[in-house]
């Protein structure tokens, strides 16, 4: 739980005092590498804060999938849209390794919020976050180079690209495993 809580303070400024309060609605979970938090067209009922492993955010398109994103370590994951609004959710997420993770589900979001008024305000830090980091990706796939995503990609987590296999990395760069196989040679040799 540590790690949970460290989190909410240093990113969204929760105060000390306030965090075993936070805290006790989420639980602790251990999931099996391949199983998912939600399928595409089903309601997205958990909010997980990542202590380890990895999960794919991914969907089919013309009989392939195709990854939005990975997300590790010290990241917030759920279906936006399906956890906060109620709608069917958009992605599939699966769980890349078995991993830990800090479920808040939604009843029990509910409860907090009920409980700790000054939560929705430390939330709004937390949604203008996850939104930032969708504009960054969004950046970074219109207006930077193949090699240029790799590089961001690779300074913000090395580990993923030795731990989960390429075809995913290469889908959620928007390019080939034979490009990223070329791209991660010319850097290697570098």
């Amino acid at each position: 739980m540590q790690v949970l809580t460290s989190y909410l303070k240093r990113e969204l400024g929760i105060p000390q005092e306030l965090l075993p309060q936070i805290a006790k609605y989420y639980k602790k979970e251990e999931i099996n590498k391949h199983e998912f938090l939600v399928k595409k067209g089903s309601l997205c009922n958990k909010l997980c804060f990542i202590e380890s492993g990895y999960w794919r955010f991914f969907t089919y398109s013309e009989k392939k999938a195709v990854t939005h994103w990975i997300f590790g370590a010290n990241q917030i994951i759920t279906d936006m849209a399906s956890f906060y609004l109620r709608e069917d959710a958009k992605w599939n997420i699966q769980a890349l390794s078995k991993t830990e993770v800090y479920t808040l589900n939604y009843s029990d979001f509910q409860l907090m919020r009920t409980a700790i008024p000054e939560w929705d305000a430390y939330e709004k830090q937390l949604m203008i976050k996850l939104l930032s980091a969708m504009e960054n990706r969004v950046y970074a796939l219109l207006s930077m180079t193949a090699e240029e995503r790799y590089k961001y990609l690779y300074a913000s987590d090395r580990r993923m690209f030795q731990e989960l296999p390429l075809n995913y990395l290469a889908s959620m760069l928007g390019m080939t495993p034979e490009t990223l196989s070329r791209i991660r040679k010319k850097f290697s040799e570098q």
